[in-house]
Parts: structure tokens; sequence; C-alpha cells
């Protein structure tokens, strides 16, 4: 009996093998195979040698480069964070040192004069007793709002933060937006 040719038989796929790299064959029942494999692990890896910082190239390896601020913009960064929050509650500070900023305007005083600046301008200032004696209250009252309000958004020292920070938040303070603009 002669054969007969079938090609699509021909053409079926009759056996599987692995197939390495290295063009070695491994049965397809193989269950597995030894490899050199990465394991990546988070390690801590440290930025300084001997308290000396990495240099530039090895910090880029790692992703990392230096930034730098000047004193102006850690400024601008904190004052601007703490005014974002005061909008964010109810903006009591805001509105606080702008009250005492007023005051001070009126005074005619520079925004880091000390107390007895403050005290001396009253005295000094031409209206009545009782209208030197309520500018004092009112001044004073404004100013421990203020401490109040430092001490909400953290300040460990509220009382010394006011006295050394108030010509800043005045400086820093946010421009009040326009009513009723288009």
């Amino acid at each position: 009996m002669a054969e007969v040719e079938t090609p699509e038989l021909d053409t079926d796929i009759v056996k599987r093998v692995f197939v390495a790299a290295d063009g070695t064959e491994l049965d397809i029942q193989t269950p597995w195979v030894e490899r050199d494999v990465q394991i990546t692990k988070r390690m801590r890896i440290p930025l300084y040698v001997n308290g000396v910082i990495k240099n530039t190239e090895e910090l880029a390896a790692l992703g990392l480069t230096v930034r730098e601020y000047t004193r102006i913009e850690v400024e601008q960064a904190y004052y601007k964070d703490l005014y974002a929050r005061d909008a964010a509650g109810d903006g009591a500070l805001a509105e606080r040192v702008r009250q005492y900023k007023g005051m001070l305007d009126t005074l005619g005083l520079a925004y880091d004069s000390t107390q007895d600046a403050v005290m001396a301008a009253i005295q000094g200032a031409e209206m009545e007793d009782k209208d030197k004696a309520a500018l004092a209250l009112t001044m004073k009252t404004v100013y421990d709002a203020i401490t109040t309000n430092l001490e909400f958004y953290g300040s460990d020292s509220p009382h010394m933060d006011t006295y050394t920070m108030l010509a800043k938040l005045i400086k820093y303070l946010p421009e009040v937006a326009a009513e009723g603009g288009e």
C-alpha cells in the first residue's frame, strides 16, 4: 500500500521543549532551572560618610540632589504656610495682625517697634486720656490674641514668637481679596 501524503499533519506540533539562551533544549516537563536572580531589597543607604555628605554623583545615583534655600525663601514659605492654615480655619490670625498693623500705622510706628516704643507713642499721642487707655487696652488685647493664634498653630513659645515675629507677620500678611470685584 502506498503512503498518502497529508500536508496538514506534517505541520502539526508534536513536541514542545524549553530552549535556553545558549540553545540548550530541555524537556517541556522540566520543573525548574537554576539561574542567578537579582533580588530587590529596601535598604537604608547612608548619605554621609564620616560626617561628610556624599558627592553630587553619588547622590545622583541615588536619585537625589541638594536644594539650597535663602533665608527669605524659608521665611516666605513659613509665613505662606502659616497664613494658609489660618485661611483654612477662621482667618483670625490674619485679621488680628491687620488690626495690630493698623494701630501701629495710626501711631506712625515701625512694625518692629518694641512694647516700650508703643507705650511711649500712645502716651505722646494727641488724644484724650480715655482714648489713650482704650487704644492701649485694644492693642494689648489684639497682641494677646495673636499670641493665642500662634499657640493654636503649634508654637512652642507663643509669647516669644509674637514678640520676635510680629514684624514678619505683618510683612508677609496676605492681601485682602476685594469684595464684589470681577
